[in-house]
């Protein structure tokens, strides 16, 4: 599942307002949401294959070749049960209010994306417990179908049956681990959050038990020697792999939350004059010049404008206004050179930076106007001062 607030662990997903180039194979849309088979899927499913058609070809000799089509049918079938565990996901999300954006089947299952929105604890535990209740939902329904079924049923597609019921059982019990980048490591982060308060704290304490997840794989793997059969070790060093990034990848999410949430906006806002839209460039010129004895071009201060006709408000770009000639910046008004986003690309003085991240990305902005009820502006933050703070505090 990927988290609408960063990309998720689990997800790989490209933060919001930056290009994605498209991977795999596109299966259209499933209940509205765009659903993809990444090209790792097409792995996965060989290693399926490769691990299963043996086996049911030793129980049904008879079959021959037909064992590597029922093999195949349990990857294809894991990969629906995947789907139907992404789609849990995708509407809970969409009930919790947020932004569905696509599902992709990967190597080591799949992922949701969502636009990046402000969200709670109680929301996150919800949409993360989704997928796997799903997935032991599907396994529920499977066990009584197959009770239901006649008595001494056998057969290649009768095992391939009993197979998805498994894997939907693992599917969901797995999933349901309490640590990052697994469904039961959001709740949680969840309840550490509740309690401490701190999303961030509780994304690091659910990322260290994902770590500690991983370790116990691992001791299980030597204690038991399932090491000795290839099938295993393989298929559970992908799985360590898996959990040991995701875990680091959230856990240097929650470094980056805590340093971005000790500043506040106005602590790295640049100083703003405000205009009209339809000043001139050489009065906005003059003016600058006499209230700080330098030239905006250094971007010290910002200039900005208000268009409240449009709803707008705009910061000028030095760029387009270096293009203008002198002689014709008194004929060029300042709105002309201005960079525009919607009136609400506007936060308070005291906002955490964590939550300036959160708008920047959410409206793919490249800065936000910082008001107070006293002054209409008293600086701009820019998106390259938020990073540049992240990384170098």
């Amino acid at each position: 599942m990927a988290d609408p607030r960063f990309p998720a662990p689990d997800a790989a997903s490209s933060p919001a307002g930056r290009p994605r180039r498209s991977r795999g194979v596109r299966l259209g849309r499933v209940l509205g949401v765009e659903a993809r088979l990444d090209r790792s899927w097409f792995l996965i499913a060989g290693l399926t294959v490769v691990m299963y058609g043996p086996v049911l070809w030793r129980v049904y000799p008879d079959l021959g070749w037909l064992n590597l089509v029922v093999a195949l049918g349990f990857a294809v079938g894991l990969a629906v049960s995947v789907l139907a565990h992404e789609l849990a996901h995708a509407a809970a999300g969409r009930r919790a209010g947020w932004p569905v954006d696509r599902i992709v089947l990967t190597l080591m299952g799949g992922h949701t994306t969502f636009g990046t929105v402000r969200t709670r604890p109680l929301p996150t535990a919800l949409v993360s417990l989704a997928g796997p209740l799903a997935n032991v939902a599907l396994a529920v329904l499977g066990e009584v179908l197959l009770a239901a079924a006649p008595a001494g049923a056998t057969g290649p597609w009768w095992a391939l049956a009993q197979l998805l019921v498994i894997a939907n059982w693992v599917l969901g019990l797995f999933n349901l681990l309490p640590g990052l980048p697994l469904d039961g490591g959001r709740v949680v982060e969840a309840v550490v959050w509740t309690v401490t308060g701190s999303e961030w704290r509780g994304t690091a304490v659910s990322a260290w038990c994902g770590r500690g997840i991983a370790a116990l794989l691992v001791l299980w793997l030597v204690w038991t020697q399932q090491w000795r059969q290839p099938a295993v070790l393989v298929v559970s060093l992908l799985v360590v792999t898996f959990i040991v990034a995701g875990a680091g990848q959230a856990l240097r999410q929650a470094r980056l939350m805590g340093r971005l949430d000790s500043v506040r906006a106005e602590e790295i806002a640049r100083p703003a004059m405000e205009f009209t839209p339809a000043t001139p460039l050489s009065l906005v010129d003059a003016t600058v010049t006499a209230a700080t004895g330098d030239d905006y071009r250094g971007w010290t201060p910002d200039v900005v404008a208000r268009d409240a006709a449009r709803g707008t408000l705009g910061v000028l770009d030095p760029a387009l206004a270096a293009r203008v000639p002198l002689p014709e910046r008194s004929r060029v008004a300042l709105g002309d050179v201005c960079q525009w986003y919607p009136a609400d690309a506007v936060v308070a003085p005291r906002t955490p930076g964590g939550e300036l991240a959160r708008q920047l990305e959410a409206g793919r902005l490249q800065w936000v106007w910082v008001a107070d009820d006293v002054a209409p502006v008293t600086g701009v933050v820019h998106h390259e001062d938020l990073v540049r703070h992240a990384l170098h505090r």
